[in-house]
């Protein structure tokens, strides 16, 4: 037994010699990990911006091991804060992994946090995942009050990143919208779907003098004229687009006049 037990430990150890010789990571012990996450984990739960940092350079460099693990503090930590730097972690560092989009569509969307949901519904878009098709739209659909329009906006610009073009009537409001951020999403979604957007037509720029910074919109103070101006660049835009959509992309101009419930609205009684 105990010449068996040597047997594995050596043959064990000149696997790792091996491994090393040929410049292959070794692999990394579940404790390692495990006390990685955890750092991850305290600092993220912290303002320590720069222990923050450190701790995702470390967890980052232990590669796709650390995953299960950051999915699940990304699905069940009890803080907020914590759960977006994981869903963050995730995406910028293992998007390509199928555990990632799993818990992005299965979990992200369902989030409480409603940063968190947003940064899943530009996500899964942006990576074009299309079995996330369904929880987009379902989210989509149930996504009808005051307080969810930019969700609303973010989830119809990754359903037209899937090619779904019953969005183009929320990518039209998303783009003709005072507020930056849904302009931006909006011609994103446009482009995804047309080939083009708003930025293609007059010179327009969507911006109109806007900018985000830490996740916060700002604009530019401006006189009235300059306001009115701008808006009005905008509209002018939206109508060179239309005029350009009904003619070269037909299909894509009836989705956009296309209401569900007109038909029965208009029959008779």
């Amino acid at each position: 037994m105990k010449q068996s037990i040597l047997f594995m430990t050596l043959a064990w150890g000149l696997a790792r010699a091996a491994l090393s010789l040929a410049g292959e990571p070794l692999p990394t012990s579940a404790d390692a990990v495990q006390a990685t996450i955890d750092k991850f984990v305290r600092a993220s739960s912290q303002t320590n911006w720069p222990s923050k940092a450190d701790a995702r350079r470390e967890l980052t460099s232990l590669g796709v091991a650390v995953v299960p693990m950051l999915t699940e503090a990304a699905r069940n930590h009890s803080e907020a804060r914590v759960r977006r730097s994981c869903y963050e972690l995730l995406t910028t560092s293992f998007a390509g992994d199928e555990r990632t989009i799993d818990t992005l569509f299965r979990n992200g969307l369902l989030d409480q946090d409603p940063g968190i949901r947003y940064h899943c519904a530009f996500l899964l878009g942006d990576l074009k995942v299309q079995r996330a098709e369904q929880a987009l739209r379902a989210l989509f659909e149930g996504s009808t009050g005051k307080d969810d329009q930019f969700l609303r906006f973010t989830l119809a610009k990754s359903l037209a990143q899937l090619g779904k073009a019953d969005v183009m009537p929320v990518l039209i409001a998303s783009v003709s919208d005072d507020a930056y951020m849904s302009r931006h999403i909006g011609n994103i979604g446009l482009k995804a779907l047309s080939g083009k957007s708003l930025e293609d037509f007059g010179g327009y720029v969507y911006g109109e003098g806007a900018y985000v910074s830490g996740g916060n919109e700002f604009k530019m103070k401006l006189d009235a004229l300059t306001s009115a101006e701008r808006k009005a660049g905008r509209f002018q835009a939206a109508t060179a687009y239309l005029k350009w959509l009904k003619t070269e992309r037909p299909d894509l101009y009836r989705s956009v006049n296309y209401r569900p419930n007109s038909r029965k609205a208009a029959a008779p009684q």
